[in-house]
């Protein structure tokens, strides 16, 4: 009987382990999650950079705040020659393709991204999911 409980053990374990490592949904992680893909998305986001420009470096800055009832706002300030100019989108927003992607609406324009990695801490999205080359969004959260 000792030796049918350390079976059933170690086949428990192993089973767990297997889970643990599989696959996760997104390219670049994470592969395992407590956090619903939802919770991980609501919150102030900052795009920390797109593609290779870094938008500090260059006196802009974007944030995306994404409420849990599915609304967003997107605010961005750029400097011009001392000047700053801030722009401010309300909109809404969901997953779309399995939560394989993020659907933006504002002012009406639509825009999919697909999600490469999401955690609680860096949402990582391409904004051109129909082509090889797109840039990637990368954001912290606030």
């Amino acid at each position: 009987m000792d030796k049918m409980k350390k079976i059933t053990y170690l086949t428990v374990t192993g089973a767990a382990a297997l889970s643990l490592t599989g696959c996760g949904k997104y390219e670049d992680g994470p592969s395992f999650s407590l956090l619903t893909k939802k919770s991980r998305v609501v919150g102030q986001w900052n795009v920390k950079s797109i593609g290779s420009e870094v938008l500090a470096n260059n006196g802009g800055s974007i944030n995306m705040d994404f409420d849990r009832s599915g609304g967003m706002i997107l605010s961005a300030t750029y400097s011009y020659y001392g000047t700053n100019q801030t722009y401010s989108y309300a909109g809404s927003w969901d997953f779309a393709s399995d939560k394989e992607q993020l659907m933006l609406n504002l002012d009406g324009d639509v825009q999919l991204f697909e999600i490469k990695r999401l955690t609680a801490k860096e949402m990582w999205l391409d904004d051109d999911i129909t082509d090889l080359d797109g840039d990637i969004w990368k954001l912290e959260i606030e």
